[in-house]
């Protein structure tokens, strides 16, 4: 959308005017996105666990086998966030995300509330809550009929992004993560076969403010970011593997400066995953999630490139 480049960079600086740009276009699809059917479950102890399941009124596309299942953790800044935003365009954001992948490629999309500072989150809760959710897809999704066999798919924006990669990384979380990892398919089961990291701060340079100190801990900005867990692995010559897993790491053209050099670093840095790297034209912080389902190409057009990528990640 031309109007984002003369709103800046700043991520508070353009959150309102983004959400105000494109809700005319998400309303205007609001019988499509409406379309698609909702359940919400429980996944955890707290009443804060609570997920949508957006379910495909169509097979999946091909090449997919088994079934593909996206979960997608939005943003917020730790402090922000809801799987349904109430607030904004008559409550169609993030069911306009699970309405995109659902209709037109047949995946089955999850989208999870976590923790948030208010809730008592502090590292790594939100790699606790990630691992929730995956939990609930290998004790419960998988026994429902037709999803005995999932492909598993993670979609990390933000924030989002950064308990996704707690997940990945932290040794806490190593034990279920080999549940489901595997360099082939052998049978029935859920295996992770892909992870997008949408607009991820992998460390703050030098920022210091309240908020990360609230999640990361006191003096800890460094050690518990994306990149510090990394770092930290590698001295002790433990550095994660993910067998079957590639990662697409997407930066929006006016991000924040630092997006991209944390996430070039990020990529440097862990040697041992396949990863790819790509700039989204024209985006911003915001606006990428925003624009699914409102039937624009150009805003569509990361969308169809990350099933895309999900595709060719397909077990056979």
């Amino acid at each position: 959308m031309d109007k984002l480049r003369s709103l800046g960079r700043g991520i508070d600086d353009v959150l309102l005017p983004t959400f105000a740009a494109y809700a005319q276009y998400i309303i205007a699809k609001e019988g499509d996105i409406r379309s698609t059917r909702r359940e919400t479950h429980k996944y955890g102890p707290t009443e804060r666990h609570q997920l949508d399941i957006y379910y495909p009124d169509k097979p999946p596309t091909e090449p997919f086998r088994a079934k593909p299942v996206l979960v997608f953790l939005y943003g917020g800044g730790f402090v922000g966030g809801n799987k349904v935003n109430e607030e904004f365009a008559h409550g169609l954001v993030f069911g306009n995300v699970g309405h995109f992948f659902a209709s037109k490629y047949g995946i089955t999309v999850i989208v999870a509330d976590y923790r948030l500072i208010s809730h008592g989150a502090k590292f790594p809760s939100g790699g606790e809550d990630v691992k929730l959710v995956v939990d609930w897809i290998v004790n419960g999704l998988s026994k429902k009929e037709g999803y005995g066999s999932i492909d598993l798919f993670l979609l990390g924006n933000s924030a989002g992004g950064i308990h996704v990669t707690t997940y990945l990384l932290a040794p806490d979380f190593k034990e279920a993560r080999e549940k489901v990892l595997a360099e082939e398919r052998n049978g029935p089961g859920v295996l992770l076969r892909g992870v997008t990291l949408l607009g991820v701060p992998f460390h703050w340079g030098k920022d210091d403010n309240a908020i990360l100190r609230a999640y990361l801990g006191e003096g800890k900005i460094w050690e518990n970011s994306s990149l510090g867990i990394l770092e930290k692995e590698k001295k002790k010559g433990a550095e994660p593997t993910l067998p079957g897993v590639k990662i697409q790491i997407l930066v929006s053209e006016l991000d924040p400066e630092l997006m991209f050099e944390s996430a070039k670093q990020f990529r440097k840095e862990w040697t041992k995953v396949d990863t790819t790297y790509e700039v989204l034209e024209g985006h911003n912080h915001i606006s990428p999630q925003l624009g699914l389902s409102t039937g624009i190409e150009k805003e569509e057009a990361w969308g169809v490139e990350v099933a895309e990528f999900y595709k060719s990640r397909a077990t056979k």
